[in-house]
This record gives C-alpha cells, structure tokens and sequence, in this order.
C-alpha cells in the first residue's frame, strides 16, 4: 500500500552580527542570508525509511553548523552559515556523501554575516540558485563569495591575503581557518553550498547562499546514482535516481514571502529549520 504526504521543509538562516568588536563601538545589526522553503506532495510505500535531517542556525555560532553551513574565520565579528533542512533515503552522517546523495528535497542555508568596516548582511538561500554575499569597503584584486547553483557549489571570496573557500556537494564554503585573523563569513548549505567570505585589508564579505533541490521540480539537475564523492555526475533532470518525485511543488528563495511553520508567512525563514510532514489526499 502506498501513502501520499505533504512535506515541507525550511532551511536555516545564517547567524547576525550585533557589533563591532575590533573597535568597541556599536552599530546597526547586520543579518545572516535567511532560508528557503521547499514542498511538495510524494507517494511513498508503507514500508520504507525517510531521514530528515535539520539545518542549524548561524546565530552565535563559529563553528561548521549542523547539516553543511561553513565556518568563519579567526575573528570574531563574523558568523556562520546556516545548515540546510532535507529528507534522505540513505542514514548517516550529515556530510557522508552516500548519504548526501539520496537526499530527494532539500531547503538551503543562507550565508552568515560580518561586521567589519561597517557589516554585510549574508546571501540568502536559493532557490534554484543562491545569492551571493556582499562586501563592504574597497579593494584591489577582490571578489565577493558566489551563491551556489545546480550543478556547482559558490565561488570563494578571493583576496590575496585571507581567501574563503568554494562551497561543494551538500556543504558551505568556510572562511579561512581559526588560526588565520579572518573576518569572512560561512557560506549556507544547500543542495551545493554557497561560497565562504574572505578578508583583506579595508575590505571583508559574507558568505553566499546554498541552492535548494526538490527531486521532479523543473530547473533542478539531480545526480546519477553512480556519483562518487570526486565525480559527480549531472544528468540533466530533474528526477531523482530513486524515481521518486514530488509533485504540486513549490521552492521558494529566502528573499521572498513564504509560509511560516508557526502559521501565516515570513519573509524568509530565520533560525533553525524546520520540517512538517502530513498525509495528503492527491486531488
């Protein structure tokens, strides 16, 4: 016997930034990149095991967040992405790339953000593509962290002095490493993670968005089934290996109005994910 359910999944948001410590003074709160949404109604058997995993919130936090949002770097003044929110067919660790890959929906993380030389707000979630971050002061040779794609995870923010690092298959780009006085942000998670922010001198940047993947929904470029960990193969479609698809879906960015798992709408996701499952009649 089959059942048909609703599932809806929230990515979660980058973490804010509330001052600048390298100079004691107080300044307006910049914002980690919110979460996307992602739904849609699926017909599964009785019998068979669905992993939902839940991104973690940027908010407070330094550190890789739970389910692929990257760290910041050495200082401070600057937060984490935040993680994606999936359901998989395969258990395990969140980063283990056979599980990584049976994941059939996915709500992406937006990037976290950084307040040096006045602050920049995170990218927030894809969507079929993540935003970029930003990047506040000037700079020769610079480049701001990309949101993530289909097929590619973000683009590095590139300095010669401290560089963030590319986002790949299921996890945001970090910053550079703790040991490193880095003011960069993490990039968000995703289906691909958003770039990880750099820091030079008089300019620093936040971390990109991740991008968002619900298996049947048109625009998506789902994995083949033989993709190893250094060959990822795409093939084009949307349809995930297993065959099973949603329909009447929706993918919603983390820059725009979507429903609210409290009720009513939001206009991003903020904090950490969330996940509802229902039973569903298909009209």
């Amino acid at each position: 016997m089959n059942t048909t359910y609703k599932i809806q999944c929230w990515g979660a948001s980058g973490g804010n930034c509330y001052e600048n410590h390298t100079y004691g003074d107080f300044l307006n709160t910049v914002y980690g990149g919110k979460g996307g949404y992602c739904a849609g109604k699926i017909t599964l058997p009785y019998n068979i095991s669905l992993y939902v995993y839940i991104g973690q919130s940027g908010e407070g936090v330094r550190v890789k967040t739970f389910n692929g949002g990257g760290e910041t770097g050495g200082a401070y003044d600057a937060k984490s992405g935040g993680g994606a929110t999936d359901i998989r067919l395969s258990n395990g660790n969140w980063k283990d790339f056979s599980s990584l890959k049976s994941r059939i929906i996915v709500a992406a993380g937006g990037g976290g953000a950084q307040h040096f030389l006045s602050g920049c707000d995170g990218g927030y979630a894809g969507g079929l593509s993540g935003q970029d971050g930003f990047k506040s002061g000037t700079g020769v040779n610079y480049t701001i962290a990309t949101g993530a794609s289909q097929t590619l995870g973000g683009h590095r923010g590139y300095d010669p002095e401290y560089n963030g690092f590319n986002g790949t298959f299921g996890i945001g780009g970090d910053a550079e490493p703790e040991q490193k006085a880095s003011h960069g942000s993490g990039g968000g998670s995703g289906y691909y993670g958003g770039g990880g922010g750099s820091h030079a001198t008089n300019v620093v940047g936040s971390g990109g968005g991740g991008s968002s993947f619900i298996s049947g929904y048109l625009g998506c470029d789902a994995i083949a089934e033989s993709s190893t960990e250094d060959n990822i193969i795409h093939t084009g479609q949307p349809n995930h290996y297993s065959g099973y698809m949603f329909v009447h879906s929706v993918m919603i960015d983390g820059g725009s109005v979507m429903p609210s798992p409290s009720g009513g709408t939001e206009t991003g996701h903020s904090g950490n994910g969330y996940c509802i499952i229902t039973w569903q009649q298909l009209p």
